[in-house]
C-alpha cells in the first residue's frame, strides 16, 4: 500500500496552506495557499512548487481565504489542468479573493519596474513568465534575510495575472456539502460545513489503494459554534488520520456575550468622544460578521448609531455572495430573513467602492465607525487610514481578528508607540483595543471538542491513529498536540516538506 502526505505549507506557521496526497501513482493536492504576514514569510511564495504542476490529478479547496487559495492561478500558469473541487460558495468567492491578488500583483510588480528601470530593463518585457520567478529553495535564505517591502524578489514580478484567474475559473467544479466526488481513481472527497466563512469545508477524503482504505479528514479552517450567519462546524464520528488547524491552538477565546460587551464599550467611547472606530477586518467572513453584530446593537438599542463606512470594494462583493448562498446560513439568520430583516446590512451604511470615496473619510462628521482591510496590516486602504488616525486620541484602533508574527497588527497590538507607513514613523496616540470573542477560528478548548467526536460513539478504531498539528505559530502547536496526547491520541507536527507514510 502506497499512500502518503507531504506537508508544503502552513508547517511552523499559520498561512500557506498546502498538502499533497499521494496514492500509488496518483496526486491530489489539498489548499493551495499564499503565505502571509511578514517580508519574509511572503518570500516563500517564490519557491519552486515541491512537484510538478502538470502532474496533479485534482485540486481540493477547504475555503477562499488567501492563505489557502492564493497560488491556485500560479499553479494554473505553470500547467496545471485538473479540477479545482470546491464548495459553491468557495467558487463564487475565490473569483473574487483572486481577482483581487491579481490585480494587486501586477500593479506592484508595475511600481516595482518604474522605481528599478535598470534592473527592470535587464530582466526582459514585464508580467509574469511561465516560470513566475520561482526560486529554488537554496537561493532563498540570503534573499529572506535581505527582504524588504519594496526591494525584495516579492514584487518584481506578479506570480500570475488576471488571465490566469479566468484560467483558474474555467477549471472550478462547485460541489454541495454532502456530497460524494469522485476526485480520481482510488480518491473520493465529501465537503462537510466547517463554519468558518461562507462555503468553508472539512474535508474527508477516502483513499483506496491494493484493496485497503484510508480516510484523511482535513479540518481547513474550523469555525466556532453559535456565531452570527454561519451554521456550527460539522462533527464527524471516524477517521484514520486528522489534520487539523492549531491558530489558536495555546489561547482561549473570550465567551461571546463579553465580546459583545467589549464591543458595545468601545462603540459607546468613541461616540461620546466624537471620535473613530478603525476596524481593521477580512473583507471576507469578519466583515459580515462585525455588520451583522453592530446591526443587531443598535436594534437592541446597546450602542448609537454611528455611521459606519465599510471602506473595501472586496467586501462589498463578498456580501453579496453571502445574500446569493441563504443555503449557508444557520437558522438564527434564516428567521431573520424571513421575518423581513436584513442581517448584513447596517442602517445608514455606506461602502466606499472608490479611492475618492476612501479618501474623503478622514473629513466626514465624527463619531464614525471605518471598517477596511486588510485585517493583518499588512496593505489596503487601511494603511492610508492608520496614518491619518493612529496619531488621534480619540481614535480606536479595534483588532478583532488574529494578528500574525511579524506583521503591523501585531507590532501595534502588543503595545508599539509608532509604525511605519510608506517610509514613515507615524507616532500612535490613539486607543488600542484586541477583543478576541470575534475570532472566526475555532479556539483550543473549541478545536478539542471537535477533535474528542471522533470516536464519541465507543469504537477505538474511530479513532484516529494519528493527528497532525498545521496551521499554527509553533508555541500553538506545541501546546495544542500536548493536549492531544492528553487525549490520548498520537500527535504529530510535521516539518516543512516531510513526507508521512499512512501506513
Amino acid at each position: 500500500m502506497s499512500i502518503e502526505i507531504q506537508f508544503l505549507g502552513a508547517v511552523g506557521t499559520v498561512t500557506g496552506s498546502q498538502f499533497l496526497v499521494t496514492v500509488g501513482e496518483r496526486r491530489v493536492l489539498v489548499d493551495c495557499g499564499m503565505f502571509q504576514g511578514s517580508p519574509e514569510e511572503v518570500s516563500r511564495n517564490r519557491l519552486r512548487y515541491a512537484f510538478d504542476p502538470k502532474s496533479l490529478d485534482a485540486l481540493l479547496l477547504t475555503h477562499a481565504h488567501l492563505d489557502h487559495c492564493g497560488r491556485v492561478p500560479q499553479l494554473v500558469r505553470l500547467g496545471f489542468r485538473g479540477p479545482i473541487h470546491a464548495t459553491h460558495g468557495t467558487v463564487d468567492i475565490g473569483e473574487i479573493v483572486l481577482r483581487d491578488s491579481a490585480k494587486l500583483q501586477v500593479e506592484a510588480a508595475e511600481r516595482w519596474r518604474r522605481k528599478h528601470p535598470e534592473e527592470a530593463a535587464a530582466e526582459g518585457p514585464a508580467g509574469a513568465s511561465e516560470e513566475a520567478a520561482l526560486e529554488d529553495a537554496q537561493d532563498v535564505p540570503e534573499k529572506l534575510r535581505a527582504a524588504t517591502p519594496e526591494g525584495s524578489t516579492q514584487t518584481r514580478a506578479a506570480l500570475y495575472d488576471d488571465a490566469d484567474v479566468s484560467q483558474t475559473m474555467e477549471q472550478f467544479r462547485g460541489v454541495d456539502y454532502g456530497d460524494e466526488v469522485h476526485v480520481t481513481d482510488g480518491m473520493t472527497a465529501i465537503f462537510h460545513d466547517a463554519g468558518h466563512i461562507l462555503g468553508s469545508a472539512i474535508i474527508e477524503l477516502r483513499l483506496v489503494d491494493g484493496g485497503e482504505e484510508r480516510t484523511v479528514v482535513f479540518s481547513g479552517d474550523l469555525g466556532r459554534d453559535d456565531t452570527p450567519i454561519l451554521r456550527d462546524p460539522s462533527r464527524l464520528s471516524h477517521a484514520d488520520y486528522v489534520v487539523i488547524e492549531s491558530t489558536y491552538g495555546n489561547r482561549e477565546h473570550a465567551p461571546h456575550d463579553e465580546a459583545i460587551d467589549e464591543l458595545v464599550a468601545a462603540v459607546n467611547e468613541v461616540a461620546d468622544d466624537k471620535g473613530v472606530m478603525l476596524v481593521p477586518a477580512f473583507a471576507i467572513g469578519r466583515t459580515q460578521e462585525v455588520v451583522w453584530v453592530l446591526d443587531d446593537l443598535v436594534r437592541d438599542g446597546r450602542i448609537p448609531r454611528v455611521p459606519l463606512y465599510l471602506d473595501s470594494p472586496m467586501a462589498s462583493k463578498a456580501t453579496q455572495v453571502y445574500y446569493d448562498h441563504p443555503e449557508d446560513y444557520d437558522e438564527e439568520t434564516s428567521q431573520l430573513l424571513r421575518a423581513g430583516e436584513s442581517p448584513l446590512r447596517y442602517p445608514g451604511q455606506q461602502f466606499t467602492d472608490t479611492v475618492e470615496e476612501s479618501k474623503a473619510i478622514p473629513h466626514a462628521n465624527r463619531p464614525i465607525m471605518v471598517v477596511a482591510s486588510s485585517g493583518m496590516l499588512t496593505g489596503g486602504r487601511i494603511m492610508h487610514h492608520l496614518k491619518d488616525f493612529l496619531p488621534e486620541p480619540t481614535c480606536t484602533l479595534l483588532f478583532i481578528g488574529y494578528q500574525g508574527e511579524g506583521t503591523l497588527g501585531r507590532h501595534l497590538q502588543n503595545g508599539g508607540k509608532t509604525a511605519r507607513i510608506d517610509g514613515q514613523e507615524i507616532p500612535v496616540r490613539c486607543r488600542v483595543r484586541s477583543i478576541s470573542g470575534f475570532s472566526a477560528h475555532a479556539d483550543q478548548h473549541e478545536l478539542e471538542a471537535w477533535l474528542s467526536n471522533f470516536g464519541a460513539g465507543g469504537s477505538a478504531s474511530e479513532r484516529p491513529k494519528r493527528v497532525f498539528i498545521v496551521h499554527g505559530d509553533p508555541d500553538a502547536a506545541e501546546a495544542f498536540g500536548k493536549r492531544i496526547r492528553d487525549m490520548g491520541l498520537e500527535a504529530v507536527i510535521p516539518d516543512y516538506k516531510e513526507r508521512i507514510a499512512l501506513a
